[in-house]
């Protein structure tokens, strides 16, 4: 700040700091020019040159700060020459790059010696403001970003590295998914991932494939009839049953046990392999019915889910959509929430894209649903497992060899209910 004593004082009047003759002559004594009030005067100093006034203080001081903030410059011509001689370069290209070890640029003095004090200069906007400049007009003279020759470069070199390994369609599809391809529906390998827990599969005790062969044909051409007789059909499932289990344990495809047992493509059919599955002295109809005796059987089945802040619309969907996931999903045909409460609409349930089973009213959907994990040796999804472990265990009845406790969230809501 080059400003000599009688500059000073001129910027003083200026101001609106009225400076007698005496406080003047207290300026020119102690030689108190611009170079003086940058450096800092104390409020002794300040009390001296004007005693007896705290409002001209006040005022001296404000006017110092004001000084110390004033940015001044000053512009030069610069020859024609000089200027297209920049342009020319690349700007980028004339930076250096930002080092890893980047040194902090010096701070004005009087904000330095507040740094150096710990004050807390993040309060006050206009010291954050300067450190927020000065850092910025240092780190401008480095180049963030590669030149567009090294981007090239980078490209090049990284496709080179990575060509080879995407020939396979694995590889190719894994590379999809990471950068947010999704497929659009899981394989029936990635719900049988975690499979339900099998104590153990039935022997096939006085069987053989070409008997196995001529009861399935028996229960082929009952399906084919308007009135199947129910007695063969549940003779010929049993007599079939333990081949059947084998088969599904060792990875049938939901299509084909459908195809090769097609009364397992009926709400009814599916109940009775759960009972074959898991023997009760009462079947497991009448269990549900039993488990739900004081309230709307329907509206249970369709607000279970929202009870456990599961995702209902995983599991029960309106209208002619594709199921959103490889599970057993409970579609039903009509498009209004209110019909499915009050009357019995067409429902489909879907397991791996397949139509698994159809019925009558959300029951059917549901109780067919629920089956199909037993029956296909499915584990329950993450999204529905609370839900339907709790109509296995506290509805039904159902307990499986080493399975593990109830969950807390369960056992809260059936102390909660009963």
């Amino acid at each position: 700040m080059e400003l000599s004593t009688e500059e000073l004082l001129q910027k003083l009047e200026e101001s609106g700091i009225k400076v007698t003759e005496e406080e003047a002559q207290r300026f020119r004594d102690n030689e108190v020019d611009g170079e003086t009030v940058e450096c800092g005067l104390t409020d002794t100093m300040v009390s001296y040159l004007f005693p007896g006034s705290f409002k001209k203080q006040v005022k001296f001081n404000k006017f110092v700060q004001e000084l110390k903030d004033v940015v001044t410059l000053t512009l030069v011509p610069v020859p024609e020459e000089h200027i297209e001689q920049s342009l020319t370069i690349d700007r980028n290209e004339a930076r250096g790059r930002l080092p890893a070890g980047f040194v902090l640029p010096p701070f004005p003095r009087d904000l330095q010696t507040k740094l150096d004090n710990k004050e807390a200069c993040q309060k006050s906007s206009r010291d954050r403001h300067r450190i927020i400049r000065v850092l910025h007009e240092a780190i401008i003279e480095y180049t963030m970003y590669p030149t567009n020759t090294e981007y090239v470069q980078s490209l090049k070199r990284k496709f080179k590295a990575e060509r080879a390994p995407l020939i396979h369609e694995d590889e190719v599809k894994r590379s999809k998914e990471k950068f947010g391809h999704k497929r659009a529906r899981e394989s029936t390998k990635a719900a049988r991932s975690c499979c339900r827990s099998v104590s153990g599969v039935p022997a096939v005790i006085g069987e053989e494939a070409s008997s196995i062969e001529r009861h399935v044909h028996v229960l082929q051409m009952q399906y084919e009839k308007m009135n199947p007789d129910t007695f063969v059909v549940k003779d010929r499932m049993q007599l079939t049953f333990s081949w059947r289990r084998k088969e599904i344990v060792d990875g049938m495809t939901v299509e084909d046990v459908l195809k090769k047992y097609p009364f397992l493509r009926t709400p009814s059919g599916l109940c009775d392999e759960v009972d074959r599955i898991q023997p009760s002295a009462v079947n497991l109809c009448r269990r549900w019915k039993e488990g739900f005796t004081d309230v709307d059987f329907r509206a249970a089945l369709i607000l279970l889910p929202h009870i456990f802040k599961e995702k209902a619309d995983q599991f029960i969907i309106l209208g002619q959509h594709d199921a959103p996931s490889p599970y057993p999903t409970v579609q039903l045909l009509d498009t209004a929430w209110k019909m499915a409460f009050t009357r019995k609409v067409p429902v489909l349930v879907k397991l791996d894209s397949v139509d698994q089973c159809r019925g009558a009213g959300v029951e059917d959907g549901v109780i067919s649903a629920f089956c199909a994990y037993f029956v296909f040796n499915l584990a329950y999804p993450p999204y529905m497992k609370n839900t339907l472990t709790f109509l296995q265990r506290t509805i039904l009845d159902i307990t499986e060899v080493g399975e593990k406790p109830l969950p807390v969230t369960v056992t809260r809501m059936i102390n909660l209910l009963y």
